[in-house]
């Protein structure tokens, strides 16, 4: 079996799937993993240099990998992966009074790989953006819980100063444009 290491540098989202995950990174300290993802390697488009991974019960993760092309010649459709996201940051946030919902698009991008004939690391940015709902505000831990159109809740830590402000001031069902980013390790393993 061969093992394919990704570590990755992106915006992560606390439980974006997942409601425990979003109350969990409350109690995990800055840096620790608070959500992973598995799935499979389902498309590899050398043209474009995206590679796309499946995830039961969850939205496709893509990864873009133009600067990176000596990943995609190593990586197969089947392979096995895994994802485990740090704690997410926010690094925009700003009052969306009166802006429609929106679903926090995510882009991944490859920003660093060093190949191996055993094992290859990455590392990526994963970010999300978009106009989300106010469903809670943790002043004592600046932690911000937003819904987005989807429905889905996103937990995430504010902690620039200048964003935080911004954050104390906010109510729930505020409207705000956000942006958040976080890192990740990524496991490729091969049946």
């Amino acid at each position: 079996m061969a093992a394919l290491g990704l570590s990755a540098l992106w915006i992560p989202e606390c439980g974006a799937a997942d409601p425990a995950a979003a109350s969990a990174a409350q109690a995990v300290p800055s840096g620790a993993s608070v959500d992973s993802e598995s799935g499979t390697i389902s498309l590899i488009d050398q043209k474009n240099a995206i590679v796309v991974v499946t995830v039961p019960g969850r939205e496709d993760l893509s990864f873009n990998a133009k600067d990176h092309e000596d990943a995609l010649k190593i990586l197969k459709v089947g392979d096995k992966v895994t994802t485990h996201y740090l704690e997410p940051y926010v690094t925009e946030l700003s009052i969306a009074k009166g802006e429609p919902l929106t679903r926090l698009d995510r882009t991944v991008k490859l920003t660093r790989s060093s190949p191996g004939t055993e094992l290859m690391q990455f590392q990526a940015l994963r970010v999300f953006r978009g106009v989300a709902e106010v469903t809670g505000v943790d002043h004592k831990l600046n932690l911000l819980t937003v819904e987005d159109k989807t429905g889905m809740a996103h937990s995430v830590r504010v902690s620039r100063p200048e964003l935080v402000k911004v954050m104390q001031s906010l109510k729930r069902h505020s409207r705000v444009q956000i942006a958040y980013e976080s890192e990740s390790t990524v496991v490729v393993t091969r049946p």
